[in-house]
């Protein structure tokens, strides 16, 4: 196998709906570090403002720890949009004797992605009545994509792969996976995030 032996930190880059869960999902053996797995476990939500900067926190502190064990790949799944963020992974990757690998989501109509995006919440809505889902608006999506920065070479990656998509993970299926769910529009009553830290 490529890269046995060596460590790696594997980033995935992609707009939201790109199917980057879907692709590291097919890689078991990998520990995920991912900020929407903090935003449900903790905050039992998808997605709060007030909460960010918290996210941020936990999720910085968790990848450093993650990062540094013996585990053979460490994967980031998140947006990983910008040069500036994917720098600092390629930074903290360098820094504890890791190869950074980049895996670039395929290219999608932005129309399709949030279509996808729409019906994910659906099915997250549908399928876990402790999640509280907020609305992702469409201007919300249009600043994400204006902010994607194509992955370059010399950013620092030692390899810049093409993802392939996970099978069936097209608009018609995910409508097929929502279909016959009831949808909740306005969910659960509001729920405080678990404390953190105990003084």
């Amino acid at each position: 196998m490529e890269g046995e032996g060596m460590r790696r930190l594997v980033v995935l880059v992609g707009l939201p709906g790109s199917g980057k869960t879907a692709f590291q999902k097919r890689h078991p053996e990998w520990a995920a570090v991912s900020k929407d797995a903090i935003r449900r476990e903790i905050f039992h939500c998808n997605f709060t403002p007030r909460y960010e900067d918290v996210v941020d926190r936990i999720f910085a502190s968790v990848l450093v720890e993650v990062i540094g064990s013996d585990v053979e790949v460490v994967c980031v799944d998140d947006l990983n949009l910008s040069r500036s963020v994917r720098s600092q992974l390629v930074e903290l990757a360098l820094l504890s004797g890791r190869e950074a690998i980049a895996y670039v989501m395929p290219s999608v109509d932005p129309d399709e992605l949030y279509s996808r995006v729409q019906l994910s919440l659906a099915q997250l809505s549908a399928s876990d009545p402790n999640i509280s889902v907020a609305d992702f608006d469409r201007h919300r999506f249009d600043m994400l994509v204006r902010s994607y920065d194509p992955v370059d070479m010399r950013e620092g990656f030692a390899r810049v792969e093409s993802a392939e998509m996970p099978p069936d993970t097209t608009l018609a299926a995910t409508r097929r996976e929502v279909k016959g769910k009831p949808l909740r529009k306005k969910r659960i009553e509001k729920r405080e995030p678990l404390p953190l830290f105990v003084p």
